[in-house]
């Protein structure tokens, strides 16, 4: 969802007569958690996928160090007020995952129009939707069949609409602006 967001942003920014060299020109702090962040997310689905690690303790851990470090990064930037959006759709995914055991809540018809297995918990930190799921409205719950097939979440859309508008304003920002 986040690469489709870049791509399209990139691309409207263009069209607005943007240029990505003034992405240089936005003051952004501590942008290395974000990396770290997402460093963290890579390693524990690869690990989960290659059968290295499982979801447990040391998974529930990382993530909450994850999003630690996001929330970091947010608190740095929080008068970007497109940072602090898409710090509001981390948060809103961040619910669910922290109330289910440390796994995105993902419904099965989702995950089954989007084209995907309902073998889910080999793909990373997801579970099903059951009667025992909490905040299950904040889940992957919407099936994304464009470009690439993925359930995704109100948090999702936020965040990703947060990231095109950084990008999109910040390659139209000039070093004087």
């Amino acid at each position: 969802m986040f690469i489709e967001g870049l791509i399209f942003a990139l691309i409207i920014g263009y069209v607005l007569k943007g240029n990505i060299k003034n992405l240089e020109n936005v003051d952004i702090k501590a942008v290395h958690l974000v990396f770290i962040s997402f460093f963290i997310e890579f390693f524990i689905v690869m690990s989960i996928r290659k059968g290295l690690l499982n979801m447990g303790v040391f998974t529930y851990i990382l993530d909450f160090v994850m999003y630690t470090l996001l929330a970091i990064f947010i608190y740095f930037n929080r008068r970007n007020k497109y940072i602090v959006l898409m710090g509001a759709g981390f948060l809103l995914n961040a619910i669910p995952i922290f109330l289910n055991g440390g796994a995105m809540p993902v419904s099965a018809k989702a995950a089954e129009t989007a084209g995907l297995t309902l073998d889910i918990s080999k793909e990373g930190l997801y579970i099903l939707i059951n009667e025992n799921t909490r905040a299950w409205f904040l889940g992957d719950i919407i099936p994304k069949t464009f470009l690439r097939n993925f359930a995704i979440s109100i948090g999702d859309i936020i965040a990703a609409v947060g990231l095109m508008l950084f990008i999109i304003t910040g390659m139209k920002k000039t070093a004087k602006n």
